[in-house]
């Protein structure tokens, strides 16, 4: 069986990801994930018949041992697929007009098409062309809580859930906790998707609890792209460093404030300052997160998570066992400061989050389910949708549920858009009308 993976990362070709057993080396977890999947799948099932193929915009800086090829896009990444008569092609759809290009010729090739979706698109039409696709088989989400907001729409036919997965070996620190200081850490990229903006406006209550507390931040507005523009800190655009972030993060004079400290985009150095973390804060806004990269390394590094009770967040973190979740946002500097305050509970945490991420997101184990999935996918089954298996009365999956099967036995109600579909067009409209 012939597998590819498409890579865009022609804003990412400087960077070296050639060693994925060192951990993430500065890089958006979804680019890192596409690398590492095919390289630990190739290391942990040799004889499972599949060797996959990376095709990337750039080749530098990737594994040895893993092999690549140039595609200037996914369109070309398809033609190679074609004329070397690959099986699948695994590829990420992000609404780019490539993308869009390539999603209206899918059914025209002879290979299956495999959706490895890190963020599910929000154009109501794409979807909708998504779902009635006959060469794209499966739409693969990285959380369960993604895929179950899918549940009463028509690409639930299509969608199944496999986590992000992640080697905890960089991770096994010895941690150098200090008395006389509270060290808070945030890794993550710095545009508002990520939530920053929130633990900053946050920052000066946990202050006021907390004198001795420190802020380090990993990360910038470059994580996804090196050549982006930065502010007057250079940190982040300046309409969002200026608005919402400065105002919180200054001293009297309007320099960064002597508690926090931006050390911009790290590679494994970054290792350095989990030992000295107390707690890790993930993308306080949950927005954009699926199967987030931070709080799998936090966890596997001992660190307890703070971050909010929505999206990806409560299938990679174990609220009240691993890290805690607030119910409203505003509880951000409550949740810090408690942690702060109860080494006891901290320590707790960080121990059993340790063999939270080794037991839930090891590579064997999620390669294992990719294998199968490759079989499923020559062998042409369809996917069963299985019952709720996780917090049922979250975000309408009730309803959802009740949906979806009342259409599955009343087909002349399958016109009824689903309930994300609906949540789409509110987004849209709010977009028109404001911007």
């Amino acid at each position: 069986m012939k597998v590819a993976l498409y890579l865009e990362n022609r804003n990412l070709n400087t960077v070296d990801c050639s060693r994925p057993e060192k951990g993430n080396p500065g890089i958006g977890g979804t680019h890192y994930n596409i690398i590492t999947l095919p390289y630990y799948f190739q290391k942990l099932l040799p004889d499972s018949g599949i060797k996959p193929v990376l095709l990337a915009n750039s080749t530098d800086h990737l594994p040895d041992r893993l092999e690549s090829r140039k595609a200037e896009n996914i369109n070309e990444a398809a033609r190679i697929c074609e004329d070397e008569k690959f099986d699948i092609l695994i590829w990420r759809p992000t609404q780019s007009a490539e993308d869009i290009s390539f999603s209206r010729e899918i059914d025209r090739y002879s290979f299956s098409v495999v959706n490895w979706v890190f963020n599910t698109p929000t154009d109501l039409f794409y979807l909708r062309r998504l779902a009635r696709s006959k060469n794209l088989k499966r739409f693969v989400c990285v959380s369960q809580e993604q895929a179950d907001r899918l549940r009463d729409h028509v690409l639930s036919r299509k969608a199944v859930c496999i986590l992000s997965g992640i080697d905890a070996a960089p991770y096994k620190i010895e941690r150098k906790l200090d008395d006389n200081v509270k060290n808070v850490l945030y890794v993550g990229s710095l545009v508002p998707a990520k939530g920053f903006h929130l633990l900053a406006q946050a920052w000066p209550r946990v202050l006021g609890k907390v004198p001795k507390a420190r802020l380090y931040v990993i990360g910038s507005g470059q994580l996804y792209n090196r050549n982006a523009r930065m502010g007057k800190w250079n940190i982040a655009e300046e309409g969002y460093e200026k608005k919402y972030i400065r105002p919180y993060l200054s001293d009297d004079e309007g320099n960064i404030h002597s508690s926090v400290n931006f050390l911009g985009v790290l590679g494994n150095e970054k290792l350095d300052y989990f030992k000295i973390a107390d707690v890790g804060v993930v993308n306080p806004s949950a927005k954009t997160e699926n199967c987030p990269g931070s709080a799998q390394e936090f966890q596997a590094a001992g660190i307890p998570v703070v971050s909010y009770a929505k999206y990806g967040l409560l299938d990679t973190v174990a609220d009240g066992k691993t890290g805690i979740l607030g119910k409203r946002k505003s509880q951000l500097a409550k949740n810090v400061v408690y942690l702060l305050e109860h080494d006891a509970v901290a320590q707790s945490y960080g121990s059993k989050g340790i063999e939270y991420i080794e037991e839930k997101f090891n590579h064997m184990k999620l390669c294992g389910e990719w294998l199968a999935l490759f079989n499923e996918v020559i062998e042409n089954k369809a996917v069963k949708v299985e019952k709720i298996k996780q917090f049922p009365y979250h975000d309408l999956k009730f309803l959802r549920e009740f949906l979806r099967l009342f259409k599955q036995y009343i087909p002349i109600f399958r016109f009824i858009p689903a309930i994300i579909e609906y949540k789409l067009f509110l987004m849209y409209l709010k977009r028109k009308l404001f911007n």
